[in-house]
């Protein structure tokens, strides 16, 4: 998901330039007011669903530590031992990637 962040910012950076180039640069003649209107349009709405779509993978990541601690949770039921104990442990493992992700993202 990080290479789909990373062209999604991409993007974003792109639009911006090019919703600026139609906003304020007035000295290409062969471009209507309209059409300007469009690109910018075009380019604040596309700006939005990229936020959209980058929120939405935060979210997810959110949801999935969610299901792990409910997991968690199912796992006190358990009799004390070595399977239980590996099931924590890799659960630990994941969490521990988890954070470390958003500290490094």
């Amino acid at each position: 998901m990080k290479k789909s962040i990373n062209k999604l910012e991409q993007i974003s950076k792109s639009l911006n330039t090019q919703q600026t180039y139609y906003q304020f640069n007035k000295q290409d003649e062969f471009l209507s007011e309209k059409y300007r209107k469009g690109r910018i349009s075009a380019a604040k709405w596309l700006n939005e669903l990229i936020y959209y779509f980058i929120q939405k993978e935060n979210h997810f990541v959110i949801e999935f530590k969610e299901h792990i601690q409910e997991q968690r949770k199912k796992l006190s039921s358990l009799d004390d031992g070595d399977f239980k104990q590996g099931l924590i442990d890799q659960l630990n493992t994941i969490e521990e990637m988890l954070n470390d992700r958003n500290h490094n993202s």
